[in-house]
């Protein structure tokens, strides 16, 4: 197996798994050319997630920095196959595992796997039907990097896609999302990597198991595709290892005339029960509502200031134990990370991702008070928000008047003005997205050049007063109806504008 990699000095380079995992431990690796966005998270993800339990299982808190140590400890969590079955990623013996392919229970299992898939990107988990943004079915010349990346993607982070199509555990149900929200260093993939197991080797791991008491201590199953599987049942939650990495599909890969091809087959039920765990399986980077019923899914929107402040108000939401800054951090070049494939049914929704730099006085703040700061920049993220919709409310009423053309009676439900209005009122949101994580903000989450109430909210009255100016002067409507339809949307944006300045100053 031969994954590419770039080296800092912006060489090419070509490595195993082992020398992988060595290279991002002398933090030598700058990107991965066949590594496609949507890609990029289970990849790190999965690589923290072995290279943390294999440390763990060893004793071990120093990343070894060869891959013949990485080889040791990667053999030592598989000691049934020694030889490197488990980490290879074809094996012609189906009654053997592969990487991330589960051994068949039977040899008659075999026959089973009906399905033939010759392009990685027709294995991923992206649904592509229309073919428009993301062409399907392309990589007719893929590498082995390509497959391995395609095959990590679909078996950690897939979902749920008709009869005999289950997805992984580590999401609320077979239509959400492997959501990832994590603090850590900004720049090289070594950095990252080297961050995440540091965190879970010092206390994460202990963290879990808090939250998680259904995961074992120790010596837990944690690779779930060593095990047998005939598709026929699932095996049960209890008892994993808190980092467990799971698979959600039967899969084998073959060479055929030295090029890949995959074979697949149904299943009759999950490879993990864990349904009624709706998401909460204690995964390092998947943030979970504050009612404890299941994992945080977000919407098709994307990570923008809303969604954002809904991951950051703690009120809202339990962050998980990769977003969670302890002393010793990094107090320069930290990043908030946000990403999730956002799927609906029989559909994907978009790949959003989103990394929120954290400036330097702030992370200094992070090093010393933990959990405080994040929990106050949820605060003001979700006072911001808050406020920010008040005003897009009193925008749209305005924009409903001026859609009127002039006549009396503006109606909130009025499904031709809404529609008229939506373009607007997106404009407005754009551009209150533009600069809603600016220096004022952070300034704000850190109390110092305030007060921080009133200049918000006369930014929000300034963008929304633009908005209204450029959609009357935009306004299709005789001159006379015009400019009675202009005068009635200015009065009353002005006035319910006014009212909104005026509640900030009394309450100072």
């Amino acid at each position: 197996m031969h994954i590419r990699y770039c080296d800092r000095s912006g060489q090419t380079r070509t490595a195993d798994l082992f020398d992988i995992l060595a290279a991002l431990s002398r933090d030598a690796v700058a990107s991965f050319p066949a590594l496609r966005p949507h890609q990029r998270q289970a990849w790190h993800a999965f690589l923290v997630q072995i290279a943390a339990m294999a440390l763990h299982r060893a004793g071990e808190a120093t990343l070894p920095e060869t891959g013949e140590a990485w080889r040791g400890l990667l053999l030592a969590l598989t000691p049934d196959w020694p030889d490197g079955e488990a980490w290879t990623l074809v094996v012609e013996d189906w009654g053997k595992p592969a990487l991330l392919q589960p051994p068949v229970a039977r040899p008659a299992n075999a026959a089973e796997y009906r399905g033939r898939i010759e392009a990685p990107d027709a294995l991923d988990m992206l649904v592509t039907a229309k073919n428009h943004d993301l062409k399907a079915e392309r990589m007719r010349e893929a590498a082995d990097d390509h497959w391995l990346f395609a095959l990590v993607s679909l078996q950690t982070q897939e979902g749920f896609m008709g009869a005999g199509n289950f997805g992984v555990s580590r999401m609320n149900g077979g239509f959400g999302s492997r959501t990832t929200l994590g603090l850590r260093p900004q720049g090289t993939p070594g950095a990252a990597f080297r961050h995440d197991i540091g965190q879970l080797l010092a206390w994460g791991r202990d963290e879990i198991l808090v939250r998680q008491p259904a995961l074992a201590a120790r010596d837990g199953p944690g690779l779930l595709w060593l095990e047998p599987w005939d598709g026929q049942a699932s095996r049960g939650f209890s008892g994993l290892d808190p980092l467990y990495v799971d698979v959600c599909r039967r899969v084998r890969l073959m060479r055929e005339d030295g090029h890949l091809v995959a074979r697949t087959a149904g299943s009759k039920a999950a490879r993990i029960e864990a349904k009624a765990l709706t998401g909460r399986t204690g995964d390092p980077w998947a943030p979970v509502l504050q009612d404890g019923e299941k994992a945080y899914t977000p919407t098709g929107a994307g990570f923008g200031y809303r969604q954002i402040a809904r991951l950051l108000n703690k009120d809202i939401t339990v962050r998980p134990v990769l977003s969670t800054p302890t002393p010793g951090m990094p107090t320069t070049g930290l990043v908030l990370v946000f990403s999730a494939v956002v799927r609906g049914q029989g559909k994907t929704e978009g790949f959003h991702e989103r990394y929120l730099p954290v400036p330097g006085f702030v992370a200094s703040l992070l090093e010393q008070s933990g959990d405080e700061i994040l929990d106050r920049t949820g605060q003001v993220a979700q006072e911001r928000a808050d406020e920010a919709g008040e005003m897009g409310r009193i925008l749209r009423h305005a924009l409903l008047a001026l859609m009127r053309g002039g006549r009396d009676g503006v109606r909130l439900d009025d499904e031709a003005g809404l529609r008229k209005a939506a373009s607007w009122q997106a404009t407005y949101d754009g551009r209150v997205e533009a600069g809603f994580f600016d220096d004022a903000f952070w300034n704000e989450v850190a109390e110092r050049d305030g007060p921080h109430r009133v200049p918000w909210r006369a930014r929000l009255s300034g963008v929304a007063r633009a908005v209204l100016a450029e959609a009357a002067e935009a306004a299709p409507r005789t001159e006379v109806r015009r400019i009675r339809a202009r005068a009635q949307a200015s009065s009353l944006f002005e006035r319910r504008a006014g009212a909104f300045m005026a509640e900030v100053k009394d309450a100072g």
